[in-house]
């Protein structure tokens, strides 16, 4: 995990409003863009946040609303009731995930982020959950399988210009 120089201000240009904690990018794409940050698990104002990897590349985020749009999430918890080698591998990830998640808690007082991947229970609930965990540690069968599914980094062009600090007219999703 690594911090470097505008990070900070590229990932709020990538997602449109101001970070609501100190982050730090967990996954950079081919041209060395942010693609997924790491965030604590309770946010500056003491809100709980259970997603530890928040996907920020726009690629990403817009082919995966697209798989979800499509009904991939009831498709993905379907085969988990059906496959049992599949439920264990996600089950094992939430578990893990948890865990990871509340070793980086260091505000002991107030309400505690709770759940696995993205906080979810009893269903995937977020496919782009799942992939910035899969892109940060390569331990996510369902990020695995979104990946899979779309396919890895492909942007031409940059989505932010690093120089300038701006979104990129050009740039454009790759299908």
């Amino acid at each position: 995990v690594e911090k470097v120089n505008n990070d900070s201000k590229i990932v709020e240009l990538q997602i449109g409003r101001k970070l609501r904690s100190d982050s730090e990018v967990s996954c950079r794409c081919h041209l060395n863009i942010p693609a997924v940050i790491k965030v604590p698990p309770k946010l500056d104002d003491g809100t709980p946040f259970p997603t530890t990897f928040w996907l920020t590349c726009p690629m990403y985020s817009k082919k995966i609303g697209s798989l979800e749009s499509h009904g991939l999430i009831k498709e993905l918890d379907k085969e988990i009731g059906n496959n049992p080698d599949l439920k264990k591998q996600w089950e094992s990830r939430q578990i893990s995930y948890k865990q990871e998640r509340d070793k980086l808690e260091t505000i002991e007082s107030g309400p505690k982020a709770s759940g696995g991947v993205g906080g979810a229970t009893e269903s995937i609930k977020c496919l782009h959950s799942h992939t910035a965990d899969e892109l940060s540690t390569g331990e996510n069968i369902i990020g695995k399988i979104v990946i899979e599914s779309i396919g890895g980094f492909n942007c031409e062009q940059a989505c932010i210009n690093p120089e300038t600090i701006e979104k990129n007219k050009d740039w454009k999703v790759v299908w």
